[in-house]
């Protein structure tokens, strides 16, 4: 099988169905990669016309004067074969096949996409789909999806069995802007499955974090045994759809995905070291953090904010899910007390409940002094609604603690429903939830894969 870099790192790309019909897919990918800003050559094939979008069109791949390392055939499902035949003899280096229609669909469309896959294991051509979404590889400013998409390069990376809740998710968090560097919808991964995205994601320098949508895994041993890999130096992510029997046989009508039992699924994603998260939203959050934050090497966490009801709700979802937050020594408080310039009410015990203190001075000098200690692991900061936006000096003030610490970091902006999205824009460096149980469920997820690479450092 060819290397996916010509899937994710293409010089030439060919668009076989472009189209001007703006409500077709020809025309949306061969838009977005011409308006998106991709270096490289682009070939509309079109037997019906001399040219699509201003670009010379080719009546076939075979007589496009390159082999091309990339082509999307969108085109009817009767048509996909032939066209994959095509692509072979022209010698083309990967596939995205965008077309509906096949395993999905019944018999008649297992039957079409058993021999898609045949052509293509024959001939050692990787393909995405059949029935995906597309793929984007920002560093390339390939974004080769139906809706255009941009995102300064980053070093999140995200494999989607589904497409149109994939595209969702990576929109919004382009929308918090999250850089992201890579993302493949794999559709019904007739030919090319999601270990073997993963492999190449696992390998790929640019990628350190990888967060995935699954519902149904082919090929479990190759899964597991490529995960296990991975996760030795980068933590994986995934949302496992289908967890009940009407999930399941959903998923089936959606990519022609096989059952599979929940709990199985479960186990191993434990024994190979991926995350599990079972909220849609917990997929983004905590694959944000670990792309802004290093994993926990403690379970100790400070906790510091302006009140106590969050700092309390904090707290329990911290304990439910192992950490802890380490009460304060009687002196230490009073050191604090007295160098922070805390009111004389505020709650010094950790959590630090600076009692609806607004001045940034407190809160900085709370927080670094707690994260310099060598009894906590990381913190959690909890912002008030007022000033809003926050004073740019306590961001710059909580990125510069972590930076020099070394420790995680995370911000719960609970107070204005808009407050996360604003606050978030403000750091690229510190990720910011709306929610104690949120932030709380990123930290778990930090110090669980804390925990491992401890466990493989100790042998």
């Amino acid at each position: 099988m060819n290397s996916l870099k010509h899937m994710f790192r293409p010089q030439s790309v060919a668009v076989v169905g472009a189209s001007e019909d703006t409500v077709k897919w020809g025309y949306a990918i061969l838009n977005n990669l011409s308006t998106g800003g991709f270096p490289g050559r682009i070939y509309p094939v079109n037997p019906n016309a001399d040219s699509v979008l201003g670009i010379r069109a080719y009546r076939t791949l075979q007589s496009i004067p390159e082999t091309v390392d990339l082509a999307f055939i969108v085109i009817p499902s009767p048509f996909v074969v032939g066209a994959v035949k095509d692509a072979i003899a022209a010698g083309v280096k990967s596939l995205i096949i965008i077309t509906a229609g096949f395993a999905e669909t019944g018999a008649e469309g297992k039957k079409r996409e058993a021999e898609v896959r045949a052509l293509c294991i024959e001939a050692g051509i990787p393909a995405a789909g059949p029935n995906c979404m597309g793929i984007c590889s920002f560093p390339e400013n390939l974004a080769a999806v139906f809706e255009p998409m941009k995102s300064d390069p980053g070093h999140l990376s995200f494999i989607s069995q589904s497409g149109t809740y994939g595209i969702t998710t990576l929109n919004y968090g382009l929308h918090l802007g999250i850089p992201f560097n890579a993302f493949v919808s794999s559709g019904n991964e007739g030919i090319t499955r999601f270990s073997d995205y993963l492999e190449y994601l696992g390998d790929d320098p640019d990628t350190h974090v990888i967060m995935g949508y699954i519902e149904s895994l082919r090929d479990g041993r190759k899964f597991m045994k490529v995960a296990k890999e991975v996760t030795k130096k980068k933590p994986i992510i995934v949302m496992k759809f289908g967890r009940t029997s009407d999930g399941t046989r959903a998923a089936a009508s959606h990519t022609g995905a096989l059952a599979g039992s929940n709990e199985v699924y479960s186990a191993m994603f434990k024994q190979c070291g991926v995350i599990e998260v079972t909220r849609t939203h917990d997929l983004l959050n905590v694959a944000m953090g670990f792309s802004m934050q290093p994993p926990l090497k403690g379970n100790r966490i400070a906790i510091v904010g302006p009140s106590g009801g969050f700092a309390v709700a904090t707290t329990d979802y911290l304990a439910e899910h192992g950490l802890k937050v380490p009460e304060l020594d009687f002196m230490l408080q009073r050191k604090l007390r007295e160098e922070a310039d805390a009111l004389p009410f505020a709650s010094l015990r950790n959590p630090i409940d600076l009692a609806a203190d607004l001045r940034v001075d407190p809160l900085l000098k709370c927080t670094k002094t707690v994260l310099k200690l060598d009894t906590m692991d990381g913190a959690i900061i909890g912002l008030h609604s007022r000033p809003f936006p926050p004073d740019e000096r306590l961001l710059r003030g909580l990125e510069e603690i972590q930076h020099e610490t070394g420790k995680p970091v995370a911000i719960c902006y609970f107070s204005r429903p808009e407050g996360m999205d604003v606050v978030q824009a403000m750091t690229k460096t510190i990720p910011v939830y709306r929610s104690a149980e949120d932030v709380g469920k990123v930290m778990s997820c930090l110090w669980e894969y804390g925990k491992r690479q401890l466990s493989l450092q100790e042998g």
